[in-house]
């Protein structure tokens, strides 16, 4: 079966179905020990509701994946707004906060709360989904035999391994990984630092005043941070220094395509692997790998103008899963979102704006009909 992709342009979107009243019932998870807040919505409803796990993005995120920056501010996540979405719709919708992020929203506990967020795996984070998952079937109003897992981003991998596990009904994921993790990252340098760091150059090489203008730029955080990669590793605020790494003809100046892509990929798939998360004995495949055996009904939402994953991984996605014989796949791609499936005029500009309504109905509707 070919892919079926769906470019949509953002129009007034309206429910399909009849709003019900929602029911927020609060519970504690027990994650390895660790007390995490979590919430199930469930609609007012005579019968069972399936159900619907969200599992967030990268990082020590909450149940809204909302989380803390480095600057101290708290950027606001979606999760929340997408779960009483579909709740209203008729659907039992459960969310958690991930081990320990509550701790990283408080400046006296945030060091300690990162750094025990750092020492874990990608496998703890899918147990901690698997509790999550356990807890919400054995409630009152869900029935547990139709069960639906979505993943954003990084939750993309670990969604598609629970769903697999567990044999869920269907599968969403929201700009997934489809690539490896060195790659993804190494992508984002290609596709969003070097756009955002070539107008502080000089035919494309970049020295270290251009260099130290660029973190005032008006870019996203993600687009300004790919700036840090340039630095010598004996830099320090006071005194930065260029890398003389980077700069192998040692001119002062980074070729930013000739010198720095290829170092920096390098770099990424040397070092991507050392840490906990990642690394080969305790990361989880991600989603190109798990493509051939992706049988269940699978929905790809994707933003064109995503800064953390390249539109072409899904797309790619969606044509290795029709490859595999799957048959039930759909990859709807939005024109002028972000990694959010919010507002972004551009890659440099993806600021995780708030979720807009199409994407959030478009899942609905589909979680509906499956």
């Amino acid at each position: 079966m070919k892919p079926s992709i769906r470019i949509l342009t953002l129009v007034s979107v309206f429910m399909t179905a009849t709003a019900q009243a929602v029911t927020a019932r609060p519970l504690t998870l027990d994650l390895a020990g660790t007390p995490s807040r979590a919430e199930l919505l469930l609609p007012d409803s005579p019968t069972k509701a399936p159900l619907v796990l969200l599992i967030q993005g990268t990082g020590p995120e909450d149940m809204d994946g909302s989380f803390a920056s480095y600057d101290g501010n708290v950027v606001k996540g979606s999760l929340g707004t997408l779960a009483r979405t579909l709740a209203a719709q008729g659907l039992a919708v459960m969310r958690f906060d991930k081990r320990g992020a509550a701790g990283t929203f408080d400046p006296k506990t945030a060091p300690a709360a990162q750094a025990a967020y750092g020492r874990l795996t990608l496998r703890d984070l899918l147990k901690d989904a698997r509790t999550a998952l356990d807890t919400a079937k054995a409630q009152p109003g869900v029935d547990a035999s139709r069960v639906f897992v979505y993943g954003w981003s990084e939750g993309s991998v670990i969604a598609a391994s629970l769903a697999l596990e567990v044999g869920a009904r269907g599968l969403v994921v929201q700009g997934p990984v489809v690539n490896s993790f060195a790659d993804t990252f190494a992508r984002q340098f290609e596709r969003v630092g070097i756009p955002y760091l070539t107008p502080y150059a000089q035919a494309g090489r970049l020295g270290l005043p251009g260099l130290m203008a660029s973190f005032q730029g008006p870019g996203s955080p993600l687009a300004q941070s790919q700036g840090q990669l340039l630095f010598d590793r004996t830099s320090t605020l006071e005194k930065p220094v260029l890398s003389t790494f980077l700069d192998t003809n040692h001119d002062g100046l980074i070729d930013l395509k000739a010198e720095a892509l290829p170092a920096i990929t390098a770099y990424y798939r040397a070092s991507v692997g050392q840490s906990p998360m990642y690394a080969p004995a305790t990361t989880l495949p991600v989603l190109g790998e798990l493509a051939p055996g992706l049988t269940l009904p699978v929905l790809i939402l994707q933003g064109d103008t995503d800064a953390n994953i390249d539109p072409a991984d899904a797309q790619a996605f969606d044509t290795a899963l029709a490859k595999a014989g799957n048959t039930d796949h759909t990859l709807k791609l939005y024109v002028g979102l972000g990694h959010s499936l919010g507002r972004a005029a551009s890659v440099t500009q993806d600021n995780f704006a708030p979720m807009e309504a199409q994407p959030m109905n478009d899942m609905a509707a589909w979680l509906r009909a499956h």
